[in-house]
């Protein structure tokens, strides 16, 4: 009975080690345009053996951006803002806003980020789009998206 408990605890073991989640990884480099990162994960991987390794870099990791719509006015210190979109008023320290502000992501190389794996393949995302995952892979190591900076 010992060795079938055994069988089913390592069993658990190996399905747990191949669904991935989140994890904490590093960034090697960053393309703004593309608002894609390579990313190295730093938890290691375990082999049969228990033997640990680090994990191949992950090429072409989406960024996860921003979107905040700020209240219609606000007050605020406006010693230096330039408005790109919206006004800014002197005589009473508020800022208004016409439209929500995006934050585009902007990562440095070693910077540690959270890694998301996504529930299916993401070959196919194509914008807002439906559809078809067509590949297999569940939880993959390949299917992450940064989710954002650790400081």
């Amino acid at each position: 009975m010992a060795s079938d408990t055994k069988f089913i605890d390592l069993l658990e073991r190996r399905i747990k080690l191949s669904i991935h989640t989140t994890a904490p990884a590093r960034v090697i480099s960053y393309n703004e345009s593309k608002r894609t990162a390579d990313v190295e994960l730093l938890f290691m991987s375990v082999d049969q053996d228990d033997n640990a390794e680090k994990y191949k870099v992950i090429e072409g990791v989406p960024v996860q951006g921003m979107r905040y719509k700020i209240p219609e006015s606000f007050k605020a210190a406006i010693s230096s803002l330039i408005p790109t979109e919206g006004s800014i008023d002197g005589s009473n320290a508020s800022v208004k806003i016409d439209n929500a502000i995006e934050f585009t992501p902007f990562l440095k190389k070693d910077d540690v980020v959270v890694v998301s794996f996504a529930e299916r393949a993401l070959d196919n995302l194509n914008g807002t789009k439906t559809f078809d995952p067509e590949f297999h892979r569940t939880h993959d190591i390949n299917d992450c998206i940064v989710l954002g900076v650790l400081f």
